[in-house]
Order: structure tokens, then C-alpha cells, then sequence
């Protein structure tokens, strides 16, 4: 009775290891499939956004798309064949990043606050282009460019910036607009505090 006792706890004993050593092993390899997803964004967020190919991708998005084709009712596929490369460029490295966004392979923070300003200026341009495209092929064309930039209108970056509690200055030129909401008076305040 006491072998089988002792057989029982030699078997529970082994159980326990057996799972413990699996939900490490899940655990490292989440890991380090995260890691692996995280190089592939920053090599995203490095290298392709600084490519020559792609700030003359973006430049042409921004400043000489709608002047050259107007929308709307002008659709991605609709553009010639130079046009339609720097849209398709541009649009297919957000809607890569807003890939890896929905399928959770990278934190958000680091997309949102990377790209939030210059994915919301290049959607406000595409749009209208993305969405007769839409009209052709589906609703889900560059739906992922479309996630990312929701996200990023609904997580401004100065949100992040206080969520991440990044160091500012105090205070900057009045024409500016811009300070850190404290007032002079405050700022006396707790320097008189703090003495």
C-alpha cells in the first residue's frame, strides 16, 4: 500500500514536470517568435521608411497624386503605371505594419508611435483611390493600412507620450504652442516645494 502510494505520488511528481516543462517550452518559443516579428518591424521602420524609394514614393503621394489624377472615382488600379507604383509602394508598407498590428506580432506601441503622423497623412491621400479600388475588388483591399491608421487617430501620440512617461522639456518658444501644461506660477510652486 505504501508502494502504490508512493508509485501514485512518483506519477503526479512526473506530471507536474511533464506540464511545467511544455508551458516553458510555449512560453520561449512565443518568445522568440515575438522577437523575431519585433526585427522584422524596426528593419521595417528603419530601412524601408528611409529608402530613396520610399520618400519618393511618399513625396509623390503627398504633394503631386491629387493634382495629377483627382479623385474621385479614380482607383488604384485606375493610375498609370508610375503613379500607381508609388501608391502601391507607400500603401503596401502600412498595410504591412497594419499586418503585424491585427495579428499582434509586434507591440503597438511601437508602430502607433513610430508611424501614427506620417500613416494618417498618407491615408488622408489614398483613400479616395483605396476606396474605388474597393468598390472593384472588396471591401478588404489595404483593409490593414486602415487598421493601423485607426489605431493611430485613436491613440494620439501624445497620449503614448504621457502613457510612456517620456521625459519633455518644460517649456518651449511661446509660437510654438506647445508646453507641458504646467504654468510658470506651478512650476514656482514646487521648486519652492522641493527646497
Amino acid at each position: 500500500m505504501i508502494a502504490d502510494l508512493a508509485n501514485v505520488v512518483a506519477a503526479c511528481g512526473s506530471a507536474i514536470a511533464v506540464v511545467v516543462t511544455v508551458v516553458f517550452a510555449l512560453r520561449q518559443l512565443r518568445s522568440a517568435q515575438t522577437a523575431n516579428q519585433t526585427l522584422v518591424a524596426i528593419e521595417l521602420l528603419t530601412r524601408d521608411r528611409s529608402s530613396d524609394e520610399f520618400l519618393r514614393a511618399e513625396d509623390f503621394v503627398l504633394n503631386e497624386l491629387t493634382v495629377r489624377h483627382p479623385p474621385p472615382h479614380v482607383s488604384v488600379s485606375d493610375l498609370p503605371a508610375e503613379a500607381r507604383h508609388h501608391v502601391v509602394r507607400l500603401s503596401l508598407y502600412y498595410n504591412g505594419l497594419g499586418q503585424m498590428l491585427a495579428f499582434a506580432a509586434v507591440d503597438p506601441r511601437l508602430l502607433v508611435g513610430t508611424v501614427s503622423y506620417r500613416s494618417r497623412q498618407a491615408w488622408r491621400v489614398l483613400e479616395p483611390y483605396i476606396l474605388a479600388e474597393r468598390a472593384q475588388r472588396g471591401e478588404t483591399y489595404l483593409s490593414h493600412f486602415e487598421h493601423l491608421v485607426h489605431m493611430a487617430t485613436h491613440n494620439p501620440w501624445a497620449m503614448a507620450v504621457r502613457k510612456f512617461n517620456l521625459k519633455r522639456f518644460g517649456s518651449y518658444p511661446a509660437e510654438l504652442g506647445m508646453n507641458d501644461g504646467s504654468t510658470d506660477e506651478s512650476r514656482r510652486a514646487s521648486s519652492v516645494v522641493g527646497q
